[in-house]
């Protein structure tokens, strides 16, 4: 009965610390966050038409007034902040699109112009362990197009497009229309001074909520961007399109 007792104390002793263990790791597991991985592809297009009109044109960003020359710049500091998470950026082939369609219909239209299409697939984080990504990583980007694109993963899954397409300088009239305006002014000289005007950028600048599987439209009324993210765990069998161009789903 002695023997029976102090075997019965040893587990009753016991047993809350290999309780306390066991909670332990289930309460480490549960703050784990988990890592979900998305595809994304885009695909950026102008409007064709040249008589659209936009409001939204902004200047490039100038020097600051009164900025040290590349002898006179301080020495560089290191960052010592904590580097954000690699996203694990993995570009998908051609053969993985799933807009082809949307593309070629736009191609046969007078109306649009594709000038980027690439996608990829990457881990989501919180949007401040996340940064973005510059539109050339994806592929070379046209002649006067710029930005980047941030995925982030908080409550909802955001997809940030940031992009400026740069605006067509003023056209010069031909040297018989300007000297009926009274401008002695020779056509190479018109051309220095259209080539020596500011550049100004359409611009894209949205931070929108996208669902699953689902094709979102940033819009400008010079240019534009389709966006679709899939989880990659629920892209198998799901390779239907959805049509803004009034065709229908395929």
């Amino acid at each position: 009965m002695r023997k029976l007792t102090i075997s019965l104390l040893s587990l009753a002793m016991f047993l809350p610390a290999m309780a306390q263990e066991f909670l332990g790791d289930v309460d480490m597991e549960a703050d784990e966050p988990e890592i979900r991985r998305y595809t994304v592809e885009v695909l950026v297009f102008r409007y064709a038409q040249e008589d659209m009109t936009g409001s939204e044109i902004f200047p490039r960003d100038e020097p600051e007034t009164g900025a040290l020359s590349l002898t006179e710049q301080p020495p560089v500091v290191a960052d010592v902040r904590k580097p954000l998470p690699d996203p694990e950026l993995v570009m998908l082939d051609n053969a993985d699109f799933q807009l082809v369609g949307i593309r070629d219909r736009m191609r046969r239209l007078d109306v649009y112009d594709p000038v980027m299409h690439f996608g990829w697939t990457q881990v989501t984080r919180p949007e401040e362990q996340t940064a973005a990504i510059p539109l050339a990583r994806f592929a070379p980007p046209p002649p006067g197009l710029e930005g980047e694109l941030t995925l982030y993963l908080n409550r909802f899954l955001h997809l940030v497009v940031d992009l400026a397409l740069e605006a067509p300088k003023s056209k010069v009239f031909n040297v018989e229309e300007q000297a009926r305006l009274g401008d002695v002014r020779t056509v190479g000289e018109l051309l220095d001074e259209v080539n020596a005007q500011a550049s100004t950028y359409y611009r894209i600048q949205e931070d929108r909520i996208l669902r699953n599987g689902e094709l979102r439209y940033y819009d400008h009324p010079k240019f534009g961007v389709l966006a679709k993210v899939t989880r990659v765990e629920d892209e198998v069998g799901k390779r239907g399109e959805i049509d803004l161009l009034g065709y229908g789903s395929e």
